[in-house]
């Protein structure tokens, strides 16, 4: 079982992963990312004369910086959206309830708002 946990940095050169341990100034190649993790612990391994299994490693991976500013700004537009959706969620919902306590039914407010009455009893009961 490992006591300690290294961090590697990994980043595209070419065809390959870069893989960096500033810890112990050491480095490898990973042909695929999904290799990272093991040329991490296989490199220090190397390093420190130890089996590889019983090393930790957290990868923190540099994307390109054209690629990480639009999946940034992707989360945050995204994020956005979740809270105008649910924003717009509450509005129906109170909506619905207003239209019920001025004593429209459930199944006219239905056609009125061309849902199901279902639906209408949903999100007076939500």
């Amino acid at each position: 079982m490992s006591s300690t946990t290294y961090q590697a940095q990994v980043r595209r050169d070419g065809r390959w992963w870069f893989v960096y341990v500033p810890e112990l100034d050491t480095a490898g190649q990973a042909r695929t990312l999904s290799e990272a993790r093991d040329v991490a612990q296989e490199v220090i391994g190397l390093y420190l004369d130890i089996e590889p299994e019983t090393v930790s490693v957290e990868l923190e991976i540099e994307l390109p910086e054209a690629a990480r500013e639009l999946w940034t700004v992707a989360a945050e537009r995204e994020a956005e959206a979740r809270a105008a959706v649910a924003a717009a969620a509450a509005m129906r919902r109170e909506a619905i309830r207003k239209m019920t306590h001025d004593g429209i039914s459930q199944a006219d407010s239905a056609r009125a708002l061309g849902i199901s009455q279902q639906r209408v009893s949903q999100l007076i009961h939500s």
